[in-house]
């Protein structure tokens, strides 16, 4: 076992809120730098307490133990430079009311959520959106693996003051010198809506069909996955989301390009645990309301996935944002 460490030096004191898969491996290469504080922020004490301060990382063959400050307790951590929240939209108002102790005026939030329901986020200090196409599985509570490099990108969906600004860069300078390929874009709206309507294509049906991203590029499957895709892209045109790329292409090679992977979906459903169905294509459907779009073919996937998860007895919960009431 390799120790994660590195001689790269910083000054932030960055806590991760949530222990699933992309926070245990944000927190976890986070941990490689020098100079700063790295925390990681979970709800549950026992678990937080059996990961023992260290998030062990498999990545291209081998394991690192990468140590870092692991507690249920935010007092412990205390007001932070930099937050990225890592949970299911489900669970994001409750995240951050247990997190309250985080923030302060100079703080900086970055959710990394699925889906569009987090937009809406009360955020009590700056806040920026992440959108990333890291690839992570959690293989047990504190251990998780490098599924695959991919672009994060983070933007303001409003204007920013200057020290926000400024300590944007200064994180996306911190992602880049652990290897995340991290840029700033003044488009995130469309990149969280390019994000959101490939997990529209993908997830669910992965889930009703209990298959791996690449079957889907068969058919039935092939048809109803771009069906659905395309659905979302008429509620985008509706709002006047501009696209980066085709969605119905950009699917399909996500598909290619992932054809081995289990999507998250799959996983909770796999593990009977709630999924995040009503932050994907439930929150689709209700931007279409808006717009009286019908979307006949996203509708009939979140019946089938509702029933797919009565017959497996999996409380399924509507998404929450208010915050900090």
């Amino acid at each position: 076992m390799v120790n994660c460490s590195s001689d790269l030096i910083v000054t932030m004191k960055i806590a991760v809120i949530g222990p699933g898969a992309l926070g245990a491996l944000f927190a976890a290469y986070l941990s490689r730098t020098v100079g700063n504080e790295i925390f990681l922020l979970d709800h549950y004490r026992q678990r937080a307490a059996e990961m023992n301060n260290r998030i062990l990382l498999v990545d291209d063959g081998r394991e690192f133990s990468c140590p870092l400050t692991i507690t249920a307790d935010a007092e412990v951590i205390g007001p932070a430079d930099l937050i990225f929240l890592c949970v299911k939209s489900a669970d994001v108002a409750g995240a951050l009311s247990g997190a309250r102790p985080l923030f302060f005026s100079e703080s900086l939030l970055v959710p990394l959520e699925n889906g569009i329901s987090h937009l809406d986020i009360l955020s009590p200090c700056d806040m920026a959106i992440g959108v990333t196409a890291q690839g992570a599985t959690l293989l047990e509570p504190g251990r998780v693996r490098h599924g695959g490099n991919g672009l994060t990108r983070i933007g303001f969906r409003q204007t920013p003051s200057p020290k926000a600004e400024k300590k944007l860069n200064k994180v996306v300078n911190v992602l880049n010198s652990v290897g995340f390929i991290t840029e700033i874009t003044t488009e995130i709206d469309s990149y969280i809506w390019n994000k959101l309507l490939v997990n529209v294509g993908i997830n669910a049906l992965t889930a009703i069909y209990d298959c791996p991203n690449g079957k889907l590029l068969e058919e039935p499957a092939r048809s109803r996955m771009l069906a659905a895709v395309r659905e979302g892209e008429l509620v985008a045109e509706a709002r006047g989301i501009r696209l980066p790329h085709d969605p119905q292409e950009t699917t399909l090679q996500v598909c290619r390009d992932t054809a081995d992977n289990i999507s998250s979906m799959l996983q909770d459903v796999r593990r009977s645990r709630s999924t995040e169905i009503n932050a994907i294509n439930g929150a689709l459907l209700v931007e279409a309301d808006r717009f009286n779009i019908p979307m006949p073919v996203n509708r009939q996937l979140v019946r089938e996935l509702e029933h797919t998860l009565k017959l497996r007895s999996v409380p399924e919960r509507l998404s929450k944002n208010a915050l900090f009431p």
